[in-house]
């Protein structure tokens, strides 16, 4: 009896083992593809959650500003600079500058947002870029119009309030500079950047701390590692200053705004 038994010649082998390489091949591309999105996802998420819960942390704090159950007029704003705010609040009612959450400092450093208290600091959020505030206020008289307002730029017929900082962050120094230098309501890369007198804005002069009714927050975060392929080219306006940071990683910038109950503002 004769078997008829047929197998794979070498050529059918090879071409079999090709087909089977070129599958394996477009599987592990596709692996690949699938795990670098999902680190781009998961690098861009922790960002921005870094970058929401510190600024979410600030705005809490900042509006208990000035908190001073005892009215002893030793609370409020220390330093008001555009990098740098430190204020104090009572929050054991005491009427003194005692425990170490009530007298609070933020700052950049190292590319760390830090916060500190009397006795320690600590970062409070990574891989931040550029950090700014500036202050609204109201510096009218208890029994002029306007007071309880807060202040906007003279003649300015959409009521533009005017952001402003002090130029030198030590304690008790005045807000002598204001960033919307177009005055359109939108701080921008329209306004021009660099040190803008408050004083060459008609009928303000510079405006004591304890003027300060409102904090406005800006926050440029980027992601814990570049991003292969990559380019961030954008312009971030972070509080009149203009970051572009031209490298491979993602950015997000926030910004928010805190009006301070404890230091008179109204809605």
């Amino acid at each position: 009896m004769r078997l008829n038994i047929k197998g794979l010649t070498l050529v059918e082998l090879m071409i079999a083992m090709v087909i089977s390489l070129v599958v394996f091949g477009l599987i592990y591309q596709a692996y690949q593809a699938q795990q670098r999105a999902r680190t781009r996802e998961q690098l861009v998420v922790d960002m921005q959650q870094n970058a929401r819960s510190a600024l979410a942390f600030m705005r809490r704090e900042l509006r208990m500003a000035g908190y001073d159950p005892k009215e002893s007029g030793n609370f409020g704003f220390k330093s008001a600079g555009i990098d740098k705010v430190r204020f104090t609040l009572d929050l054991n009612a005491d009427g003194l500058e005692n425990n170490d959450n009530e007298d609070i400092t933020y700052w950049l450093s190292d590319g760390d947002l830090k916060r500190s208290n009397k006795n320690a600091e600590r970062p409070l959020a990574y891989d931040i870029v550029a950090v700014a505030f500036a202050y609204a206020f109201d510096n009218d008289a208890v029994d002029k119009p306007g007071h309880g307002d807060l202040d906007t730029y003279p003649g300015s017929p959409d009521g533009i309030v005017i952001w402003a900082y002090a130029s030198d962050s030590d304690i008790g120094k005045k807000l002598d500079r204001h960033l919307d230098t177009n005055k359109d309501g939108v701080i921008d890369a329209s306004d021009i950047p660099g040190d803008h007198n408050l004083s060459s804005v008609g009928g303000v002069a510079d405006i004591d701390q304890d003027k300060i009714r409102a904090v406005r927050v800006w926050l440029l975060a980027r992601t814990r590692s570049p991003i292969p392929g990559y380019v961030d080219n954008e312009t971030y306006v972070v509080g009149g200053q203009l970051v572009t940071p031209n490298n491979s990683y993602k950015h997000c910038l926030l910004e928010g705004m805190v009006l301070c109950r404890n230091m008179g503002a109204s809605d």
